[in-house]
C-alpha cells in the first residue's frame, strides 16, 4: 500500500498534555516532551515525523501549567526556524525540510487531567474525525513510524501501532493481545501496564505471538472519535489505550506490528519519580 498524498494525508494530534509524573525530579522545570533525543528536543523529532508522513497541519496539545513556554517552543519549531537560527549564529543555513510545509498549532488541554482528553482536544482545534495520534512521550528519531502504521492498513480503519511482546517491558506499556497472524493483527483485549507477575500470566496464556506492546502510534476515524466522546463523560478519568480497547471489542482495530525501538520520554530517573497508575485490564482475550 503506498503513503497517500499531501493532499489527503489526515492531520496529526501531538498528545502532550501530561505533567511528566514518572520524571518528577525535573518536569516541574521542563517538558518532559522537550527532552533531547540524538541531539534534538524529542518534540522536534515527532514534528518531522508528521511532516515525513506527509501530513499538512498538527497540534500540539500541552498542559496548561507549561504555557510559558509555548512561545519559545512554538517560535523554534516554526517552518525555516532553524536556518534563521543558523544566519543569527554565523552557520551555513540550513536546507528546507519537509517540516518547513507542515503547519503546526499549540493549544493548551482544557478539562480533565487525561490523555483521552488531549485527543478529543485536538479533534475539537481540526474540526475532523479523521487524524493520526502521537503521544509525544514516544519518540522515533528515524521519524517513520507514523509512515509505518499509515502504510499498513487502509485510511478508514483504527489502527495502532505496536512493538514485539517483552515481559521486561510490559510494565511500561499497554500490553495488547491480538489475534490472527502476519504484520497486521486485529486487537482484542489490552491490559494497561501490567506487572512482572501478570506479563508472565499473560505470555503463558496467551501465547507471546498474540502480544504485542502499545507504541504511541494511532489512526482515529469518526467512529472512534465518537466512542471516545461518550466514554469521556463518565465518572472516572478516561485511559485513551482502554477505551481503545474496548471499542475493540465490536468493532475493528488494526495492530501493526514493528521492530523499530521508540524512545520513551518517560522512563524515570534516580530519586524523586513519581510512577504513573499501574495495571487495568480491559478483555484480555486469548482466542
Amino acid at each position: 500500500m503506498n503513503l497517500p498524498t499531501a493532499s489527503v494525508v489526515p492531520p496529526v494530534v501531538i498528545a502532550a498534555g501530561g505533567l511528566g509524573t514518572r520524571v518528577g525530579s525535573w518536569s516541574p522545570y521542563l517538558p518532559k516532551e522537550l527532552r533531547p533525543v540524538s541531539g534534538r528536543p524529542g518534540l522536534a523529532h515527532i514534528v518531522d515525523e508528521a511532516a515525513a508522513l506527509g501530513s499538512g497541519h498538527a497540534v500540539v496539545v500541552h498542559h496548561p501549567y507549561y504555557t510559558p513556554l509555548i512561545d519559545w517552543t512554538r517560535q523554534v519549531l516554526a517552518p525555516g526556524a532553524l536556518a534563521r537560527y543558523q544566519t543569527l549564529t554565523n552557520q551555513p543555513p540550513a536546507q528546507p525540510s519537509a517540516a518547513d510545509c507542515l503547519q503546526v498549532d499549540f493549544i493548551a488541554q482544557h478539562g480533565r487531567y487525561a490523555d483521552i482528553t488531549s485527543v478529543l482536544n485536538g479533534a475539537e482545534h481540526l474540526r475532523t474525525g479523521d487524524f493520526y495520534v502521537v503521544f509525544a512521550d514516544n519518540v522515533d528519531p528515524t521519524h517513520d513510524a507514523l509512515s509505518t502504521l499509515a502504510k499498513a492498513t487502509p485510511l478508514d480503519t483504527p489502527a495502532v501501532l505496536a512493538a514485539p511482546f517483552n515481559v521486561e517491558s510490559a510494565s511500561d506499556h499497554g500490553v495488547i493481545v491480538c489475534t490472527g497472524e502476519g504484520p497486521v493483527q486485529r486487537m482484542v483485549g489490552l491490559i494497561e501496564k501490567p506487572d512482572r507477575e501478570q506479563a508472565a500470566l499473560l505470555e503463558a496464556e496467551c501465547g507471546i505471538a498474540n502480544l504485542r506492546l502499545l507504541q504511541g502510534r494511532m489512526r482515529v476515524t469518526p467512529g472512534l472519535l465518537r466512542h471516545l466522546g461518550a466514554a469521556a463523560h463518565g465518572a472516572a478519568e478516561p485511559k485513551f489505550s482502554l477505551v481503545l480497547a474496548s471499542y475493540a471489542r465490536s468493532h475493528r482495530v488494526d495492530v501493526v506490528t514493528s521492530t523499530k525501538p521508540l524512545t520513551d520520554l518517560g522512563i524515570p530517573n534516580s530519586g524523586g519519580a513519581v510512577r504513573e497508575d499501574t495495571a487495568r485490564t480491559v478483555v484480555p482475550a486469548c482466542s
